[in-house]
């Protein structure tokens, strides 16, 4: 059976969530230092609007997914899942599906207007995630994310 479990700032769930989130990242082809993996996780266990969770079955750590809120004054408070990643072996068996649903969740309980995931070129050539994501209610947007990088950390 799979549970899904909070990951909490200080407890041993937080460097299995790192180790996932590198693999995950190393998966992709992501050039992100660990340390920096390790970093920003920190910081989000650490920050009430942000919420981290494992999907684990029998004591090991198989998914997890990352979910940050926003406030905008279209949407009020919206949630948008950063990462989800499930380990290859465990695909296909609905541990992402329940990922999914526990992040909604706790969207949920924040009094978010909706979730929302970014889908990159790259993750629709590789993955499919257009369509997987469709599967589990979530429809395109039709906005287009511009970024800027800022100097610093």
């Amino acid at each position: 059976m799979t549970k899904i479990v909070r990951v909490e700032a200080g407890r041993a769930e937080a460097s299995e969530a790192a180790a996932l989130l590198k693999r995950f990242f190393q998966e992709e082809d992501y050039d992100t230092p660990f340390n920096r993996i390790a970093e920003s996780l920190a910081m989000m266990l650490d920050d009430p609007g942000c919420w981290v969770a494992q999907a684990v079955r029998d004591g090991e750590a198989i998914g997890i997914v990352t979910v940050t809120t926003m406030l905008y004054v279209e949407w009020g408070r919206l949630g948008e899942i950063s990462d989800l990643y499930v380990l290859p072996n465990n695909r296909r068996s609905g541990v992402a599906r329940a990922l999914i649903e526990a992040a909604a969740g706790w969207c949920q309980s924040l009094n978010c207007s909706a979730i929302s995931v970014v889908v990159t070129p790259e993750g629709e050539a590789k993955h499919g995630l257009g369509k997987f994501y469709a599967q589990h209610k979530f429809d395109p947007s039709g906005r287009t994310i511009m970024t800027r990088k800022l100097s610093g950390p």
